[in-house]
């Protein structure tokens, strides 16, 4: 496989891929006041909820004329609650609830101990504490403002999820996975994700996909499980096609592509990530080319 995995902004290092080339974007945004990764200026921490859809979707449409017309665009995003001080942790558990130095250490280090939320004035509308944000809904109607065609709203949802210590709601345990199309033919290989019904015959595995999170070693907060990305780069890239992911993260998207026979473009700006993804390729049994 032909993979290229580079450090640095997106949207510089985009130019330097041929136009209507990429068969299948795969990602995962950072989301609006949740995490510090780069520092101030970077996508989700804009002053409020509407610029980082509106910033979110300018990304999209900047890397649209690198898609081919039958490519596919799975994006996952997260919500967030208004006033919710996301950020702001008092205990730091591992995944079986016990309190760490590590934990401590990484979600001070992304996370921060004060609020990442703009002080943004309550105005008894959208703006009011304990208000969820919808801001999913949100991106996805701007994207379809914008021309994109929305296929699916698929909802991951995560049946290991860790319980919430919230008293006055559920504890949420799913996010979605948009799909995007820019046009009305595209390519999509459902056989490839069917599942077996109760029936004996293979059947559509519908849009609501139950995946555990898949937690790594290492200092990112936020991952992709490998499975999610299996079942999107199954169906929507052909084989030895290119999968392209601005948000590389870990990389779960190149070691999964590597599996699967596709070829990855992945850029990621933040260096610590970037060299953790190439650690974790390696260690995969991938071998780094570039």
């Amino acid at each position: 496989m032909k993979h290229i995995i580079k450090c640095g902004d997106t949207l510089e290092l985009i130019k330097s891929v041929k136009k209507d080339s990429i068969d299948l974007l795969v990602t995962s945004p950072p989301y609006w006041a949740k995490r510090v990764y780069n520092g101030e200026g970077e996508i989700g921490t804009e002053d409020t909820p509407e610029l980082y859809v509106s910033r979110l979707a300018d990304f999209f449409d900047e890397l649209k004329p690198y898609l081919k017309q039958s490519a596919n665009v799975f994006i996952n995003i997260g919500d967030t609650f208004f006033g919710s001080g996301a950020g702001a942790w008092n205990k730091y558990v591992d995944s079986d609830g016990n309190i760490t130095h590590y934990q401590k250490e990484r979600k001070e280090k992304y996370f921060t101990t004060k609020p990442l939320q703009p002080k943004i004035k309550q105005n008894g509308k959208l703006y009011q504490n304990k208000q969820l944000l919808l801001i999913p809904a949100r991106f996805a109607i701007e994207m379809q403002e914008r021309g994109w065609i929305l296929r699916d709203d698929i909802i991951w949802q995560k049946p290991n999820r860790i319980p919430a210590s919230v008293k006055d709601r559920f504890n949420n345990t799913y996010e979605h996975v948009f799909h995007f199309v820019s046009s009305k033919k595209y390519f999509f290989d459902l056989d490839s994700v069917k599942i077996m019904g109760n029936n004996g015959k293979k059947k559509n595995p519908g849009d609501v996909w139950a995946i555990n999170t898949q937690p790594l070693q290492g200092d990112h907060t936020a991952t992709f499980p490998e499975k999610l990305v299996e079942q999107i780069v199954s169906c929507g890239s052909p084989e030895d096609g290119i999968v392209f992911d601005p948000f590389l993260g870990t990389g779960t998207t190149w070691i999964v592509c590597d599996r699967l026979k596709r070829n990855c473009v992945g850029f990621e700006i933040n260096q610590d990530f970037f060299d953790f993804a190439q650690r974790r390729y390696s260690e995969s049994g991938g071998r780094i080319s570039e």
